[in-house]
């Protein structure tokens, strides 16, 4: 059987685990990626999509999912990752001779993930050229500008659709290029053209209310995290006249992480 490179499946009965790594790799690699949370679904789902790669959880809703492995590992070419919580010595070993490549332990970020994939493959993933992680001042954790996850200190992350996560990256990219107090500004014409990605259409009032609900939504979901106090928000808003108005990230709630 000819395997299709550019094609995953993920085996996870956690949803918002499956999500984020589907979303990361689509969105990311433009891969194409199909889920299943049962061990049943497994090995149906890998032949009916002709997947080159298989990221499992050993835990499904309908069982342990190593018992399939053998089988999985019996299609020639099939990258299979495991992704499991359960931990030991020995049932690693155990996996690994069963025909897992990578036997990786929960939680780990949908880039560590894939990047074991390009290193079976013999390819270096690249990495963006702005910092990965916008830290947060008055409180631990960062924005990770990669995956688009909003991470606290002790690992647990939120995750920002892919039109928040376009915004961000916008108003991300301003901070970037300019760093002094005063900077930082995007327009709101500008979150508009992002918005419509630069197509010659006349700007309806509807257009900017879809951007402007985008980065309220943002600002809630900043503003739970961070708990801020409601005097001082996370996305900034400098009015100079109806049509022009600016948006920024607060200078005073994030910094740039220079060490990546």
């Amino acid at each position: 059987m000819t395997l299709l490179t550019d094609t995953v499946v993920i085996a996870e009965d956690d949803p918002e685990i499956s999500q984020m790594v589907k979303v990361y790799l689509e969105r990311t690699h433009g891969l194409s990626v199909s889920t299943t949370d049962s061990v049943n679904g497994i090995l149906p789902l890998v032949l009916e999509t002709q997947a080159s790669v298989l990221i499992m959880d050993l835990r499904l809703i309908d069982g342990d999912a190593s018992k399939v492995l053998p089988d999985v590992a019996a299609i020639d070419g099939l990258l299979v990752v495991i992704l499991t919580g359960t931990w030991d010595g020995r049932q690693e070993d155990q996996l690994l001779k069963d025909g897992a490549q990578v036997v990786m332990r929960k939680p780990q970020k949908p880039s560590a993930i894939w990047q074991q994939v390009l290193n079976l493959r013999g390819v270096s993933q690249k990495r963006i050229e702005t910092p990965l992680n916008i830290l947060f001042k008055q409180k631990g954790g960062y924005y990770d500008v990669q995956e688009g996850m909003i991470v606290e200190e002790g690992g647990k992350w939120t995750y920002l659709s892919d039109k928040k996560k376009e915004i961000m990256d916008l108003l991300i990219n301003r901070m970037v290029s300019d760093e002094s107090v005063e900077g930082g500004w995007v327009s709101r014409d500008e979150l508009i053209k992002n918005e419509v990605k630069g197509a010659e259409l006349k700007i309806t009032d509807d257009i900017w209310r879809s951007v402007w609900y985008q980065i309220m939504k943002i600002s809630k979901t900043l503003e739970e995290y961070l708990q801020i106090p409601e005097n001082l928000k996370p996305i900034e808003n400098r009015k100079t006249g109806r049509e022009n108005s600016y948006y920024r990230l607060n200078p005073q709630i994030f910094e740039l992480d220079k060490t990546g």
